[in-house]
């Protein structure tokens, strides 16, 4: 009976997937205001990307946004607010152009919940409350981004274009996030 057995290069040595693994995130903070209303809104974007080769990752993202509306409604004389909660999740592709450069690619679904106004602007009741609508959405971002790293930590920033921007909507479609990251 004849055996063989091979013996593994040290060069090619398997990879454990956890260390295939790099991990990012943004937090989102914000506020806007007018004579009428009032709105602040915090968030938390985690991402986590699977690094198909040295360049190139692909991964899940998520995206939760917690929002405190406060609105005067004329036809109630009074200020009401609100507390929507929003979300979008997707998946994004990124690649390394260059030492501290990548090209980020993303599609998510966005859920989207905000105060509900009539053609003259003014803002509606529902029980005493801020009265809100919610609306469902695709988005498909494009962009760079530069990255700087210390040890395994590291910090980003970028700037996306939204694909499908809604022309009907009065959202821009420019996004630029500033977040962290570890093992990218």
């Amino acid at each position: 009976m004849d055996a063989q057995v091979r013996l593994q290069d040290p060069s090619e040595k398997e990879t454990p997937f956890t260390d295939q693994l790099w991990y990012g995130g943004n937090v989102n903070l914000g506020f806007q205001g007018s004579n009428l209303y009032n709105v602040f809104f915090f968030g938390l974007s985690p991402m986590v990307g699977y690094k198909v080769n040295d360049d190139f990752s692909v991964g899940p993202r998520v995206e939760i946004f917690y929002t405190y509306y406060k609105a005067f409604v004329r036809s109630e004389n009074r200020n009401l607010s609100a507390h929507p909660i929003s979300f979008s999740y997707g998946v994004f592709a990124r690649h390394k152009l260059f030492r501290q450069v990548f090209a980020h690619a993303e599609f998510h679904r966005e859920r989207a919940t905000f105060p509900l106004r009539n053609q003259f602007g003014d803002f509606f009741s529902d029980n005493g409350k801020l009265a809100t609508g919610t609306l469902n959405f695709d988005n498909l971002l494009i962009g760079l981004g530069y990255f700087s790293s210390w040890s395994k930590w590291g910090s980003e920033i970028s700037l996306l274009y939204n694909l499908l921007d809604d022309d009907q909507t009065l959202a821009l479609p420019i996004t630029i996030r500033v977040g962290i990251n570890y093992n990218f």
